[in-house]
């Protein structure tokens, strides 16, 4: 394990934390020992990189009881960009807004690497030392997780390890440590991290933008693909109610239909498919405008991350698109064949002159799923898009 890890050369690695609010004293004590407690442990077990963990603090105002949490990840990516930090963690005092759970004490993007962390449920409603120390440890604990979510690590079912899933409060004190082939993938992690990055190469400034992109995406499909995986874009038709409800509705409008049936089933397989692959790349690039899900540099040169972030995201919305569009070419296959009798097709489909075969009926799939999709973007369209950004950003609620 050792000579493993010595095996690398020492890279720095910037670990940045924003902290939002103005926080009571105890809070902001609790913080302070959590980092360093963070800061101490990588220093000890992945010596082979110089760790920086840089503070910013703000003074703005929760927006209420609760924060949305894609508003902090913003913030964060932003201060990520501009000083060049590796990660970034925010922390916020306000309550953070849960779409999946009853509450959530932190959130992950691994396609930004940014993660938020709330103070509010931990343990310092006290000034008692000892309350300190078990905020303190929560915050290190919940840190650590975090790092190790946005290195891609797996959860695992040891208490004691960082990388178990807190169920209750409590839990983040029992959490301590990272196992050795934990610590083994995060050192290869960092190591990726710690390179040189794209843009501080010397011809880099040089590069076109599509070229860029191109690099990046040779250099960092890891990355690119972890991010996308992590973001789940296969659960797309079950949280995103409007979209999905929007394209059934035109699904259940047009199978009822023989017109549709008759054009359907006449049209070449070849159109069809033309016509499916059309229909997903102009709703995902109108989602993805839409819902201003890509980041812009303006007149700032491009950067490494920005493009993994950009690549990631659309590469999410079109899965996600693919997704929806497989689930209802095989929700209309499967109501044509179970209830529509080839008879009464024979006749709504009187122009095929013919007996109606598997092929009919996989093309007529694809044209009304088609037809489904490009209905379900409008519906996508009216998301919020607080709420379609928390579905294509962020990882996991902790």
């Amino acid at each position: 394990m050792a000579s493993n890890l010595q095996s690398y050369s020492l890279n720095t690695i910037e670990l940045g934390w924003l902290i939002i609010n103005e926080m009571e004293s105890v809070e902001e004590i609790s913080i302070s020992q959590g980092r360093a407690q963070m800061l101490q442990y990588l220093q000890q077990h992945f010596p082979q990189f110089e760790w920086r963990m840089p503070v910013i603090k703000r003074t703005e105002q929760p927006h209420g009881t609760l924060e949305a949490p894609t508003d902090l990840l913003q913030k964060g990516e932003h201060e990520r960009e501009i000083r060049r930090w590796d990660y970034a963690f925010v922390v916020t005092r306000a309550d953070l807004k849960s779409y999946y759970k009853p509450f959530a004490l932190a959130i992950p993007s691994r396609a930004i690497n940014v993660a938020v962390l709330s103070t509010a449920r931990l343990a310092f409603h006290s000034t008692d030392d000892i309350n300190n120390t078990v905020m303190s440890q929560q915050i290190f604990a919940l840190g650590m997780h975090l790092l190790g979510d946005l290195n891609d690590l797996p959860h695992r079912d040891d208490p004691k390890g960082f990388m178990y899933s807190p169920h209750i409060i409590r839990d983040l004190e029992r959490m301590t440590s990272y196992s050795e082939k934990e610590q083994a993938q995060l050192a290869e992690a960092f190591a990726e991290v710690g390179d040189i990055r794209l843009e501080e190469q010397s011809q880099a400034g040089k590069t076109r933008p599509w070229l860029f992109y191109l690099k990046v995406l040779g250099r960092s499909r890891g990355d690119i693909a972890s991010a996308v995986i992590q973001a789940k874009p296969w659960q797309f038709p079950f949280r995103l109610s409007r979209l999905t409800a929007a394209a059934i509705s035109t699904l259940l409008v047009l199978i009822i239909t023989a017109e549709v049936w008759e054009l359907g089933m006449s049209q070449p397989p070849l159109l069809v498919t033309g016509l499916s692959l059309l229909a997903l790349t102009g709703t995902s690039l109108f989602i993805l405008k839409r819902q201003q899900l890509l980041l812009h540099r303006g007149k700032r040169a491009l950067t490494e991350q920005t493009v993994i972030t950009n690549l990631a995201i659309t590469m999410v919305v079109v899965l996600g698109m693919t997704t929806t569009y497989l689930v209802l070419f095989l929700l209309v296959l499967l109501l044509g064949k179970i209830f529509y009798n080839p008879l009464l097709l024979q006749g709504w489909a009187a122009s095929l002159e013919g007996h109606i075969y598997l092929r009919h009926y996989l093309v007529l799939s694809g044209f009304i799923a088609s037809l489904g999709i490009m209905m379900g973007s409008l519906g996508a369209s009216f998301e919020g898009q607080r709420y379609f950004r928390h579905v294509t950003y962020v990882d996991e609620e902790i």
